[in-house]
């Protein structure tokens, strides 16, 4: 879900079911490779949804514009490092945007939408832990934080897993934490004048 918060873009986690934002506030999300036999590297999940009737504070007509950074990661067991692997985002009739250069697909607002962009990786690639950064913007309104998704391409679940709390805890800053960082730094700028 991407919803309006007093000017400001967030992301969220979307409920199908209850047509509802679940979760108003989520910056990592999980995908995994190989759900298709016939696809198995392509996945279409996470995808973007919400719609103005479940009032996220977004204009019908307006395009949110999801911008892809460029590099791809992949987990080593301790983090995530550079990789030549490629990774791709395809969106209808839209240039395929790919992690070697980064780049924008756009999504119209319509009253109930549910889009869902085809990521891709390699036949190629090792099994392992991937990581994408992605930020989401809509004219008139500030872009969202960076965003990730870890997506698992044939790793085990558990170590996966790992990989996805790795991304939790040491890339989105706990709630509060930019406040104190702020605080951190008028505190040494202060010191530095006395």
């Amino acid at each position: 879900g991407v919803w309006n918060d007093n000017g400001v873009l967030r992301t969220g986690g979307w409920d199908h079911d209850t047509e509802s934002l679940e979760v108003s506030s989520l910056r990592v999300f999980e995908a995994h490779f190989g759900e298709d036999d016939n696809f198995p590297y392509s996945i279409d999940e996470p995808g973007i949804g919400g719609g103005v009737k479940a009032d996220l504070g977004l204009t019908l007509g307006d395009n949110i514009i999801l911008s892809l950074a460029s590099g791809v990661s992949v987990w080593n067991g301790s983090g995530f490092s550079s990789t030549a692997t490629e990774m791709n985002v395809a969106f209808g009739t839209q240039s395929t945007v790919s992690s070697n250069g980064g780049g924008d697909l756009t999504f119209a607002v319509t009253e109930d939408y549910d889009y869902h962009p085809i990521f891709s990786i390699a036949e190629t690639s090792a099994v392992g832990s991937y990581l994408l950064q992605f930020s989401v913007s809509v004219d008139g309104l500030a872009s969202s934080d960076p965003f990730w998704i870890v997506f698992n391409q044939g790793m085990d679940d558990e170590l996966n897993e790992e990989s996805v709390e790795w991304v939790e805890g040491n890339l989105v800053p706990a709630p509060g934490a930019i406040g104190l960082l702020a605080m951190a730094g008028l505190a040494s700028s202060r010191r530095r004048r006395n």
